[in-house]
């Protein structure tokens, strides 16, 4: 499958630590160096390890750096995307029957469009790290991130907030927002287009 660059780091490091190349507890490098290894920029890094952070493969602390909180995940996370590409051949294959037996295609139709469906949301839920910055009249300057119901109006998870340059992984429900925040939200693009009007 087609990924972006940050998505594709992310996958290299959960794969390292399932084969134990990094342990449970153990610090990994930081982003610059990180960066520097991968041949990206800091901000490509970022939303790798955003990833990995938000399916519980590493924890990162202000001051601590990157550390491995679970080699579990990581295969779990791994094994997803095998199932991921399986779906992806699964539709491949029905694409064409489709082409073969368009007259009698109703039911293959229909089943084809609920797998593409649940695959989108699945490789979504998984993947997809966006940034929206908060504007200087944001109506979400102010609010706590539980006051916005940023989850359960959006179905998109905040995994971050890039504030001054420093980010703080996985804030808590009483956060406030303030402009010119950063905010980094794993969801599907339609999720995060409804926090992009939710906090503009």
């Amino acid at each position: 499958m087609d990924q972006a660059r940050y998505q594709e780091i992310a996958i290299d490091i959960a794969h390292a630590v399932m084969m134990g190349e990094y342990h449970e507890g153990v610090k990994i490098h930081g982003r610059s160096t990180l960066a520097g290894r991968y041949n990206v920029s800091p901000e490509t890094i970022r939303r790798a390890i955003a990833i990995l952070q938000n399916v519980g493969v590493v924890r990162v602390n202000q001051g601590v750096g990157i550390t491995i909180t679970s080699k579990d995940m990581a295969e779990r996370f791994i094994k997803s995307l095998d199932q991921k590409g399986e779906i992806k051949v699964f539709l491949e294959d029905l694409k064409g029957l489709m082409d073969v037996r368009r007259e009698n295609d109703v039911k293959i139709e229909s089943h084809l469009n609920k797998l593409q469906g649940y695959a989108d949301r699945i490789m979504s839920r998984w993947m997809d790290v966006g940034e929206i910055q908060i504007g200087k009249t944001s109506p979400a300057i102010g609010k706590t991130l539980k006051e916005l119901q940023v989850r359960e109006r959006t179905g998109t998870t905040i995994v971050a907030v890039v504030r001054d340059g420093f980010e703080q992984f996985s804030p808590e429900a009483a956060f406030v927002l303030r402009s010119d925040d950063v905010l980094l939200a794993a969801g599907s693009p339609k999720g995060q287009e409804k926090l992009q009007q939710l906090i503009t």
